[in-house]
């Protein structure tokens, strides 16, 4: 028996792939298990979990096989809400001149995720808990848009209220720069000499040699004839340690991404504020999920039920690319027919059903894709505030918890009713 074949039988069932949808085949099953002892031991017997792919600490792809749908939901979604991270809840504002609203803002703040590893921290037990050291994380934001006078006049063909560089006192750094950010700025300097070469630049000129100027970048970030604009960014959150946090912690605790937009400030506009973090789950608000996406597929099977040659096989290929591998043929009767290459299923798992071969009737009739129920290929995009092999470690953590939760619950219940002794 192959593989597929043990697979269907251990599902019940197949979903076969059709034009026009999917539609599920019931096939003979196993048979139920008679009691607990005899489902755990299939499942520890038959139950798999690979790792597909983790190009990065931030993804990974893995699947599952041989288990339930409702045990691989259960999974997906306490990796979306239920396992812990740290989030700003608390903002306590005494100044904010700016054109944004306090609400809006401090709501912007809540979103920015914090590059910590929730597990040394512990959880508010309650809401009116003391923050400690042990279960709180400081900010500190204040900033100021403001700019000294100019000593001489200047002429009206300039821009008579952009401001030099030299001219911009930032409080908060001492970076000389446009939009008050590296990463804009260098983003800001494509798009510049993107707009230069546009405009009739060579590579071969003095800007292109020299590097764009800041008069360029500023361009390509600000309107002309307004008021400079200072940028707010999660950079210029500032992490203020309490207690012990400065040796616990001593690279400091940063924003995962810096060039996150908070706010824009016009000179005299300012903002003062201190922004408490907590350990939460996603439950409890969407910005302490740890995962950006975190979803499975099922496994798709394909069959080439009658041989592809020559030009169809080069259109299956464009069809489901990375599926099926080109070869020669080398077959006697099949080189004798006049056929010089063959369609062979290499990768099914870069299947994308998206069907788009059954528009052949030729190729409708020689491929075969169906879908397995009880294989499942998890995809989990992290936030980055933990690995995402922490995430799945920690969300199955969190359903080893779940279930000895419900295993004390039902004894108990037999124990109160005298079931059990």
């Amino acid at each position: 028996m192959s593989a597929s074949t043990s697979q269907r039988s251990k599902a019940g069932g197949i979903y076969d792939v059709t034009e026009y949808g999917v539609k599920y085949r019931h096939l003979p099953g196993p048979k139920i298990p008679k009691d607990g002892e005899e489902f755990l031991s299939r499942l520890k017997d038959d139950f798999q979990l690979r790792i597909l792919e983790h190009s990065s600490p931030n993804e990974i792809v893995f699947e599952m096989v041989n288990i339930d749908v409702s045990l691989a939901n259960a999974l997906r979604r306490i990796m979306i809400s239920e396992v812990p991270s740290m989030a700003i809840e608390h903002v306590y504002m005494w100044n904010n001149s700016s054109i944004i609203h306090d609400e809006v803002l401090a709501h912007r703040i809540g979103l920015v995720p914090i590059n910590v590893d929730p597990r040394y921290f512990d959880s508010f037990v309650n809401e009116d808990d003391d923050p400690t050291d042990k279960n709180t994380l400081v900010f500190r934001l204040d900033v100021v848009c403001e700019r000294e006078k100019k000593s001489d006049k200047v002429d009206k063909d300039d821009d008579d209220n952009m401001l030099n560089d030299n001219e911009i006192k930032d409080n908060s750094s001492d970076r000389n720069t446009v939009s008050g950010n590296d990463a804009v700025d260098k983003v800001a300097q494509q798009i510049a000499n993107e707009l230069q070469l546009q405009q009739g630049g060579g590579a071969g000129s003095d800007d292109a040699d020299q590097g764009i100027s800041k008069e360029t970048i500023r361009s390509a970030i600000e309107t002309p004839g307004r008021p400079y604009t200072r940028h707010i960014y999660s950079s210029d959150l500032k992490w203020v340690p309490q207690g012990a946090q400065e040796e616990q912690f001593p690279d400091g605790i940063r924003p995962v991404h810096e060039d996150i937009l908070l706010a824009k400030l016009r000179p005299g506009q300012a903002i003062g504020l201190e922004a408490h973090a907590r350990k939460s789950t996603g439950k409890d608000h969407a910005k302490y999920s740890p995962v950006a996406t975190a979803c499975y597929r099922l496994m798709p099977q394909v069959e080439i039920v009658k041989e592809v040659y020559d030009d169809l096989a080069e259109q299956l290929d464009i069809y489901e690319p990375g599926v099926f591998r080109i070869v020669a043929c080398t077959d006697a009767d099949e080189i004798a027919k006049g056929y010089k290459k063959k369609a062979v299923v290499d990768n099914p798992y870069a299947c994308t059903m998206s069907r788009n071969f059954m528009r052949n009737a030729e190729l409708n009739e020689s491929v075969k894709i169906t879908r397995l129920p009880n294989h499942f290929i998890f995809s989990v995009e992290s936030v980055g505030m933990m690995p995402a092999a922490v995430i799945l470690a920690e969300s199955i953590k969190v359903l080893k918890e779940k279930c000895q939760n419900i295993v004390r619950l039902v004894d108990e219940t037999m124990e109160g009713e005298g079931i059990i002794s």
